[in-house]
């Protein structure tokens, strides 16, 4: 299976077309630009978070080892992650300081942590400050939480973050406790919109798990959600099209639930949602295969930490 994803990677990682690049153009200059000129580390796989994640995904799975053949894996990380492929990012981030905030500069983050260690922890020199900096600015600014299924959902980019960054968790886990722990009685049967691709009740709960003591969080989950919604998030959803990006949203929707629901200890029958995904994950339809390997793998690690 991670043979597979290895190759999925790659081939998602190095298609450059097509591409959403979600850039603020200052000026005719600026906006006639390739994805490869404004972002030469992260110019694939769709979109910059993506890219981001999938290579984030890659070196996990080249540190992880299992026996898969990762030649062409490191191959293309080595090509993308130089000092000045992310030195250029880093500038990007410093001169759009809102960009891909807070999804994608999460992410970041993640890409961050998974390459300490490794040789290509060097070369982000940089663009780890930068996209620190980046990520306190958006904290200290924020209001109030985005709590719908899809980019800007706060509680998901905080629990990547606290994840990723040891020196960022006591400012993250005050943000979660500030934002989150009066929430009572959420309604979860509002979820699924038609576009979600994470559920805003469990990366809540995912966060307060990490931000509360144990016993003070399973008081605070007993009152946030009752049993029976348990059964509502394990319930396959049926994809009518995959190949529209918002439906192939609901393909990941599964991939995260069983993710987040492990994270709050609650396995039970998550792995029908890791089936019913599974066939999306590789394949032909680049709408779900540049970024569901991603939260795949995070499920799984989850199961087996």
């Amino acid at each position: 299976m991670q043979d597979a994803w290895a190759r999925t990677i790659v081939q998602v990682v190095e298609q450059e077309y097509p591409y959403s690049a979600h850039h603020v153009a200052f000026g005719d200059a600026d906006a006639a630009q390739t994805p490869r000129e404004l972002h030469p580390a992260f110019h694939g796989s769709f979109d910059w978070h993506s890219c981001v994640h999938m290579l984030a995904t890659g070196v996990a799975l080249t540190r992880n080892g299992g026996g898969i053949r990762t030649d062409e894996l490191e191959a293309l990380l080595d090509s993308c992650l130089t000092p000045a492929n992310l030195a250029a990012e880093a500038k990007y981030l410093r001169d759009h300081p809102l960009y891909e905030r807070p999804y994608g500069i999460a992410w970041a983050a993640q890409l961050a942590k998974e390459c300490r260690g490794t040789r290509w922890e060097p070369a982000f020199a940089e663009f780890t400050p930068q996209v620190n900096a980046n990520i306190e600015a958006w904290l200290n600014t924020q209001q109030a939480p985005v709590r719908h299924g899809v980019h800007d959902n706060s509680a998901l980019a905080l629990l990547l973050i606290h994840d990723a960054e040891p020196a960022l968790r006591e400012t993250v886990e005050r943000a979660a406790r500030g934002w989150f722990a009066n929430d009572r009685d959420y309604p979860y049967q509002w979820e699924t919109s038609g576009h979600d691709f994470v559920s805003n009740a469990l990366a809540e709960a995912a966060l307060m798990r990490r931000a509360l003591a144990p016993d003070d969080f399973q008081t605070w989950l007993a009152a946030f959600l009752p049993e029976d919604a348990y059964a509502h998030f394990t319930r396959p959803i049926e994809v009518e099209n995959p190949e529209d990006g918002k439906q192939a949203h609901l393909i990941g929707l599964m991939l995260t639930r069983a993710w987040l629901l492990r994270e709050i200890g609650k396995p039970e029958h998550t792995e029908q949602l890791m089936s019913a995904a599974a066939p999306h994950l590789t394949g032909t339809n680049f709408m779900a295969t540049h970024w569901l390997i991603t939260y795949a793998r995070l499920a799984e690690a989850s199961l087996n930490p």
